[in-house]
C-alpha cells in the first residue's frame, strides 16, 4: 500500500541504495596524515568544595580519544588540530563540554569544575562508533536504535510489541508513570494502545546524549513516579570543521538494511547541522529458525538545526525533526501500523553569563510545537478466526498536537546552585475507529475512542544544591503542577456523561512534589547517598476520558474515569559509588510505596460485564515496589576488563493481594572486554530468571521461563576516519522472549551484523 507523502522503496531499490552507500563509504575513505600534537595539562575540581576529582574522564567529543585524571584530578592530553571540544565527566557529577581555545593548543593549562549531580543520572553519550554510559558495567554496544543505548542500564527494561518502538520501563513502572521527553519537550503519542512511544522518534544519528533518572527524585522534567528519559539531540557547533559522516549496516535476523548520514558546517555567526536515516526490515527470525510472519517495517528520520550567534552570550537555534514509520507489523496483536509520523519543531534561545560568579549564570528558553499521527488497520489479517470482533475490519486513527514552552534558569550563590524551570504546554488528542463487517447484513459501526481531549498543564520547579559540611552535599527539589482537562466533542461528552451521570466532565488537578538527597564523600573514591521523595503523577488523558479502548494483554475493553485521583508515591533510595584505578562499583536499594494506584477493574456499571469484558480505570488502595541494582567493572590485565550488573524489582498490588502486573524478573549480565585505541571486542552473557510472581486477577499474566544468551561484538578503526562494527547477537540461536514482551513475542535468533562508517 502506498502512503501519500511517504517515499516507498521496493526491496530491490533499497538493496541498491544500501550497496551504493556501502561502496561510497569505503571508496571515499581518504588517507589520513599524522598531525602535530600539543600537550594540554589540566585539573578537574569539585565545583562546590574545590577538592580534586580523582579519575575523571576527558574525552574529545565525537571520538573515543581521551584520557583519565589521576587521584589528584590532574591529566595530560595530546591535542590534534582536528580536536575542537572536550567532554569531562565523573561518577556523581554532571558532565561538562569545554571548547578548545588557541591558548590550550599552545601548551596551556586548564581548570575544569564539575557540579555534583547529587541525584544519580545515567547519562549515555553518543560518540563515534560507540556510546559511553555513566554506569560501570555498561558496554560500548551496538547502536542500531535509541533502545540499544538504554538496554544495558540496570533497572531499565522495555515493553515490546513489535520489532521496533519499544516502550521504556524503569524499575517496573511504565506508561504514564514514566516520562519520555525530547530536549525537555513533551511529545504525546497518538496511538491509544501506546504503540508509538516518544523514544521511537529520535534516532542515534541525531542524538547527542540520553539522560535517564530512576524514581521520582528528579522533578525538573516532570511529575513522574517511575523516572524520566530525556533524549537530548545534537546541536550545530561553531568549533568543528565541516564534516559529512555516513554509515551503512546490515543485520541477518531480519535482513535489515540501514543507512545514515549526518553533516554540519559553520560560517561566520551561523552554524548548520542535519541528519537523515532509512531502515527497512523483512520478517525476523526467532531462535531455532522460526520466522515470524508480518514482523517487518520501514522507517526514515531526518532532522535539521540552524544556530545563529547573536553575540558572545546569546544564541538562537531553530530545529525541525521528522520521523516516519510504515508497514510496521505486529505479529502477536490484532492490527498493524499502516503509518506513524511525527513532526517536531522548536525555537530555542540560549544565554550564558561568562564573567559572573554570583547570580544568574545561564538561561535557556524553548518554544515548541509537534504533531503525531498514527494509522492502524487489520486489512492484511484473517478476521474470520479471531476471538475479538470476529468478521470485522477495524481501521483506527489517532492524532495529538502539543504546543509548549520550557524555560530553565541557572543561578549560582557562592558554593550553592539553584535551577528554576518553567514548564507549560497544551495537548489536543483525538482517536477513533471504524468497524466494517465482512457480512453484508451487518451494518458498519463507528467508535469514538478520544473525542477531542484538551489538556493544559503548567508547572514550576526549583532545584537547590549546597554543601552542608565537609564532604557533605544536600539537594532539595520541589515542583508544583497545575493541570486542567476537558472533552470538547459533543458526541464524546454525551457518551461519558451517560456512563458517569456527570454533566461537567472538566477536571482540574493541582498538587506539589518534593524530593531531597544527601550525598556524602566517605573518601575521594567512595560516595554514599540517601534520597527521599514524595511525588505524584497525573492520570493520562486516556485513563481519564478513553472510551472502549481494547487492551491486547488482558482482552478487556477499558473506559476512562474522569474522577481518578493522581497516583501518589513515597520513595527512598540508598546507594554507594566507588571508583579506583582498577575497579568501579555502584549499588543501590530502593523502595516505592504507591497510594491511589491506577488499575483497570471490572466495570460495575454494566450488568452483562462478564459477557462483553469491560473494565474501567479506578484508584486501587496501594502498591509497593522494592528492589536493588548492582553494577561493577574491573581491570584484570592490560586492555582486558570484566564487567557485570544485576537488577531486581518486586511489586505487590495490595488492593488485589497479588503481584503487580508486568514486573521484570531478576536479570544479570557479565562481559569480558578487550579495548585498544584502534579496536575493541567483547563477549557478553545475558540472563534472566523465570518470572513466577505474576498477576492473576488484573490480567491472566503468563509465567515466563528464564533464558541465557551469549553475544559477541567488536569494532576496528581502519583509518582515523573509517571504522567497522561487527558482531553476533544470540550466538547459540536460543529461542526466548522477555517477560515484558506482549503476546510472548520472541526475541531475534542468531543475528550477524556488520556496519561501515566514514567521516569526510
Amino acid at each position: 500500500m502506498r502512503i501519500p507523502g511517504i517515499t516507498s522503496f521496493t526491496t530491490r531499490q533499497s538493496l541498491r541504495l544500501w550497496i551504493g552507500a556501502l561502496l561510497l563509504a569505503v571508496v571515499s575513505a581518504a588517507p589520513s596524515f599524522a598531525q602535530d600534537e600539543q600537550p594540554l595539562l589540566g585539573v578537574v575540581l569539585d565545583d562546590l568544595s574545590g577538592q580534586p576529582i580523582p579519575l575523571a574522564t576527558v574525552i574529545v567529543t565525537g571520538t573515543q580519544y581521551g584520557t583519565a585524571a589521576d587521584y589528584d584530578g590532574q591529566f595530560e592530553l595530546l591535542l590534534r588540530p582536528e580536536h575542537h571540544m572536550l567532554r569531562i565527566s565523573a561518577l556523581g557529577y554532571a558532565s561538562r563540554v569545554v571548547h578548545i581555545t588557541s591558548e590550550m593548543r599552545d601548551g596551556g593549562s586548564m581548570t575544569i569544575r564539575l557540579e555534583p549531580s547529587v541525584i544519580n543520572v545515567d547519562e549515555v553519550v553518543v560518540a563515534g562508533d560507540r556510546a559511553r554510559v555513566d554506569d560501570p558495567s555498561a558496554s560500548s554496544h551496538n547502536q542500531n536504535a535509541t533502545e540499544d543505548l538504554m538496554d544495558r542500564i540496570p533497572g531499565a527494561d522495555f515493553l515490546q510489541r513489535a520489532n521496533i518502538a519499544w516502550e521504556p520501563v524503569i524499575r517496573g513502572m511504565n506508561g504514564g508513570q514514566v516520562g519520555v521527553v525530547i530536549d525537555g519537550m513533551k511529545v504525546v503519542g497518538a496511538c491509544i494502545d501506546r504503540m508509538d512511544p516518544t523514544s521511537a522518534y529520535v534516532e542515534v544519528e541525531n542524538l547527542e546524549r540520553l539522560e535517564l533518572t530512576k524514581g521520582g527524585f528528579d522533578l525538573n522534567m516532570g511529575s513522574q513516579i517511575g523516572g524520566t528519559v530525556n533524549l537530548m539531540t545534537q546541536r550545530p557547533s561553531f568549533d568543528e570543521d565541516p564534516f559529512i559522516t555516513s554509515e551503512v549496516g546490515f543485520e541477518s535476523a531480519s535482513m535489515l538494511r540501514r543507512g545514515r548520514v549526518s553533516a554540519g558546517m559553520a560560517k561566520g555567526k551561523t552554524s548548520v547541522r542535519g541528519s537523515w536515516s532509512y531502515r527497512i526490515a523483512d520478517d525476523f527470525t526467532a531462535g531455532g529458525g522460526q520466522s515470524l510472519a508480518n514482523s517487518g517495517y520501514e522507517k526514515n528520520n531526518y532532522k535539521i538545526d540552524v544556530t545563529r550567534m547573536l553575540n558572545h552570550a546569546h544564541q538562537v537555534t531553530g530545529s525541525f525533526l521528522a520521523d516516519n514509520a510504515w508497514g510496521v507489523g505486529y505479529p502477536v496483536l490484532l492490527m498493524d501500523a499502516t503509518l506513524a509520523k511525527a513532526r517536531i519543531g522548536s525555537v530555542t534561545h540560549n544565554w550564558e553569563r561568562h564573567t559572573a560568579t554570583r547570580g544568574l549564570k545561564t538561561a535557556e528558553t524553548r518554544i515548541y510545537h509537534n504533531t503525531v499521527d498514527h494509522w492502524m488497520d487489520d486489512y492484511q489479517r484473517d478476521v474470520f478466526d479471531r476471538p475479538v470482533m470476529r468478521g470485522m475490519y477495524m481501521p483506527m486513527f489517532g492524532n495529538t498536537q502539543t504546543s509548549g514552552l520550557i524555560s530553565n534558569w541557572g543561578f549560582r550563590f557562592g558554593p550553592s546552585r539553584m535551577n528554576l524551570t518553567l514548564d507549560a504546554y497544551q495537548t489536543d488528542s483525538f482517536g477513533d475507529m471504524w468497524m466494517f463487517s465482512v457480512f453484508e447484513n451487518i451494518q458498519d459501526m463507528y467508535l469514538l475512542n478520544l473525542g477531542d481531549i484538551r489538556v493544559r498543564h503548567g508547572a514550576i520547579a526549583a532545584d537547590w544544591s549546597t554543601p552542608l559540611a565537609d564532604n557533605l552535599v544536600g539537594r532539595l527539589n520541589a515542583r508544583w503542577d497545575y493541570s486542567t482537562r476537558d472533552v470538547l466533542r459533543d458526541e464524546a461528552v454525551a457518551i461519558l456523561q451517560g456512563r458517569w451521570g456527570d454533566g461537567d466532565l472538566a477536571r482540574t488537578y493541582s498538587f506539589g512534589n518534593i524530593s531531597g538527597t544527601i550525598d556524602y564523600a566517605l573518601n575521594p573514591i567512595t560516595r554514599l547517598h540517601l534520597s527521599l521523595a514524595h511525588v505524584a503523577r497525573l492520570p493520562t488523558h486516556v485513563e481519564n476520558y478513553g472510551h472502549y479502548v481494547y487492551n491486547y494483554v488482558d482482552g478487556f475493553f477499558y473506559t476512562g474515569n474522569p474522577n481518578l485521583k493522581p497516583e501518589r508515591s513515597n520513595q527512598m533510595e540508598i546507594g554507594v559509588e566507588r571508583w579506583t584505578s582498577r575497579y568501579g562499583l555502584t549499588a543501590s536499594v530502593y523502595g516505592n510505596w504507591i497510594q491511589d494506584y491506577i488499575v483497570g477493574l471490572a466495570d460495575d456499571g454494566l450488568s452483562d460485564n462478564e459477557i462483553y469484558r469491560f473494565r474501567v480505570y479506578q484508584n486501587a488502595s496501594s502498591a509497593t515496589l522494592v528492589g536493588f541494582e548492582l553494577s561493577a567493572v574491573a581491570d584484570i590485565a592490560r586492555g582486558f576488563s570484566v564487567a557485570g550488573s544485576s537488577s531486581y524489582t518486586r511489586g505487590q498490588n495490595h488492593e488485589l493481594d497479588e503481584p503487580m502486573f508486568l514486573i521484570p524478573p531478576l536479570s544479570a549480565q557479565l562481559a569480558l572486554r578487550f579495548d585498544q585505541p584502534k579496536y575493541w571486542a567483547e563477549i557478553e552473557s545475558r540472563m534472566a530468571m523465570p518470572q513466577e510472581r505474576v498477576a492473576r486477577q488484573i490480567a491472566v499474566e503468563d509465567v515466563t521461563d528464564g533464558y541465557f544468551i551469549v553475544n559477541m561484538r567488536g569494532s576496528y578503526t581502519v583509518r582515523e576516519t573509517t571504522s567497522l562494527r561487527f558482531g553476533i547477537d544470540n550466538l547459540f540461536d536460543t529461542f526466548y522472549h522477555e517477560h515484558l514482551s506482549f503476546g510472548n513475542l520472541p526475541n531475534e535468533g542468531r543475528n550477524v551484523y556488520l556496519s561501515v562508517s566514514h567521516t569526510l
